[in-house]
């Protein structure tokens, strides 16, 4: 079973990519028809719709080869039909891309009192 959606959100910098190195990457972005701002030290994207082959993990991968190390990371929310979302993280370390996967976790739902409605504190978990 596969999302509903996927929605790719993207702001990655790293050390300055030579001129062949950002055309490489251009090369590889043009054909899947993804509209992303790359400079000589930054990546930019948001991408939403379908993604069931996986393309954008697909151009991650080969990103990771040429980029090397980034800073920051590729935030994806899969929306299923029947259940709350589901996250995934992508960041590029070594040449390597690297997943971390997150999931909602929910509290016991308590009742509010109208008259004393206010913002529940939060703390980070």
């Amino acid at each position: 079973m596969y999302p509903e959606i996927f929605e790719y959100s993207c702001y990655l910098t790293f050390d300055p990519l030579s001129s062949e190195q950002l055309r490489e990457i251009e090369s590889l972005v043009k054909p899947l028809g993804i509209s992303i701002d790359v400079g000589s030290q930054y990546l930019e994207f948001d991408y939403s719709g379908r993604d069931n082959n996986r393309k954008v993990v697909r151009l991650l991968h080969q990103l990771a080869g040429i980029i090397g190390d980034a800073n920051g990371e590729v935030r994806c929310e899969l929306a299923w039909e029947d259940s709350d979302p589901s996250f995934e993280f992508y960041s590029i370390k070594g040449g390597c891309l690297l997943l971390q996967k997150g999931y909602i976790v929910r509290e016991e739902p308590v009742v509010l009192d109208a008259s004393k409605l206010s913002l529940p504190e939060y703390s980070a978990a």
